[in-house]
């Protein structure tokens, strides 16, 4: 670059534009400390004979950079070219940087063009010796006066600017970590509860395995020694009738204890069954219509007996469907039961799982974008040193997002933004997507957001599957993980 008057050029060992543009996109990077950028200017570069210019040798660093050496030795390769004077002056700026100037005091004593070399700044970096050197300017001496419009104004000169470092970026980021902190906020705050889902399939139990259930719970509430005989007595007779109606389709709960016997003489009971069967019906309705007192040793005797009876004709093909409810949606308000279900999908064993909505996927990505890279670039850096090498650099950090995807969906069925929203990553069936599908989302992903996000909009045009490019791609989908069954 030229200027009337004067002639400067700033280097810098810094990677140029093209390290920046791959890595802006996936983070609000900070400028990294220890970088040295070094400049040389003439006072003037068009002189008389005679006359002492000087030339200033400036050095901007940061720590853990150190000036080592300033090697203006190579000015005495230009023959004519002398140096009257040498002045160093150091400037501490903390955390600004520090500055190094050199001034030189020359001098040339013939008519013509000097050139001026460029001149090594040595330095150490982490431990490593490195050097930056300034641009060739070049002098010109006449013998003649110059002619000087003193009127004429000079150029405005560039601003020489100092390197940008973390503390500059720090407002910057914690504005953004605000701004997602107040989305985040304003989320929980205004989120609604969602329609209840559909009824799980009912569990389908053997009648005897249901019965002796019912009866180890009626033992348990302990009724006879309460005084409670009837009531013992008929819970007792209705197991044993509802358990007749499952395993020998009788209406047993609505018939007489002679029309049970009755139709049960049919059914290939034992004598003993039977006899079994008779005392227990008719002692229960003793109680119930006579009001009947037995000892107290009959009452422990007829739930031993109605046990034997039911281990005896218990069949496991004589099974009864019992309904099941989702957990945390037992009581309803009565003003949403008419609602439509939202979007879900039903497990291996029909149970339904509700898909995530678009808010708590959007922040769940947003706290992947801004948080995690961070942490992937700082490993680069650690294992790979001063990012000289972009295509290198850009690997590495392609890799370890890679990976930080693909295992963490595979193991813990999301990232750790999903997880913190409570979401999670599944296959059709509701389980932990494989290797091969986590990859494969990652990599759809990579598609979706290369795009200026366009594979997203499939979300909202696949409304009732909640799918965007990736999730199609993999046959995956994004569910809530509160909404998910308990054993």
């Amino acid at each position: 670059m030229k200027q009337t008057g004067r002639k400067r050029q700033i280097s810098s060992v810094w990677p140029g534009p093209a390290w920046s543009a791959l890595f802006l996109f996936l983070l609000c990077g900070t400028l990294l400390p220890g970088q040295v950028s070094v400049s040389a200017e003439l006072s003037q570069d068009e002189i008389l004979i005679g006359d002492q210019p000087r030339l200033t040798i400036l050095s901007f660093y940061q720590d853990p950079a150190e000036i080592t050496d300033v090697g203006f030795a190579v000015l005495e390769e230009t023959a004519g070219l002398e140096i009257l004077r040498a002045e160093r002056f150091e400037k501490d700026n903390g955390q600004q940087g520090k500055l190094l100037e050199v001034q030189l005091t020359l001098t040339v004593f013939d008519s013509g063009f000097y050139r001026i070399p460029p001149i090594p700044v040595a330095y150490r970096q982490n431990g490593l010796p490195d050097t930056a050197w300034t641009a060739e300017l070049n002098l010109k001496a006449n013998t003649m006066p110059i002619t000087v419009d003193s009127v004429q104004l000079m150029p405005i000169k560039d601003i020489i600017g100092e390197p940008m470092n973390v503390w500059d970026a720090l407002p910057w980021m914690l504005g953004l970590f605000l701004l997602i902190a107040l989305g985040l906020l304003a989320f929980f705050l205004a989120r609604r509860q969602p329609p209840p889902l559909p009824p799980p399939p009912p569990l389908s139990v053997p009648a005897h395995q249901l019965a002796l259930e019912q009866l180890d719970q009626l033992e348990a509430r302990r009724l006879w020694q309460q005084g409670l005989v009837k009531d013992y007595h008929s819970n007792l007779a209705h197991i044993i009738r509802e358990y007749l109606q499952h395993r020998f389709q009788l209406a047993a709960l609505e018939s007489t204890t002679d029309e049970i016997l009755l139709q049960l003489a049919q059914a290939a009971l034992l004598p003993a069954q039977q006899d079994i069967l008779r005392r227990l019906l008719q002692s229960a309705d003793l109680v119930k219509f006579a009001k009947a007192a037995p000892p107290a040793s009959y009452h422990t005797e007829a739930i031993e007996e109605a046990r034997s009876f039911i281990l005896q004709t218990g069949d496991e093909e004589a099974a009864v469907e019992i309904p099941r409810e989702i957990p945390g949606m037992k009581a309803e308000v009565a003003g949403r039961k008419s609602a439509a279900p939202p979007p879900y999908i039903l497990d291996a064993g029909g149970w339904p799982i509700l898909l995530a909505g678009f808010w708590r996927r959007f922040w769940a990505r947003l706290l992947d974008v801004c948080v995690f890279p961070f942490l992937v670039l700082l490993a680069a850096w650690l294992a790979l040193g001063r990012p000289e090498n972009a295509l290198a650099f850009g690997l590495f950090y392609l890799v370890g997002l890679g990976l930080y995807h693909v295992l963490m969906e595979h193991y813990f069925q999301g990232t750790l933004g999903k997880l913190l929203l409570g979401i999670q990553v599944a296959d059709e069936k509701g389980a932990a997507p494989s290797l091969g599908q986590a990859a494969l989302r990652f990599v759809g992903k990579l598609i979706s957001e290369s795009v200026l996000g366009l594979g997203y909009l499939f979300y909202f045009l696949n409304r009732n599957r909640r799918q965007a490019l990736h999730d199609m791609m993999a046959r995956t989908y994004v569910i809530r993980k509160l909404a998910q069954k308990q054993e």
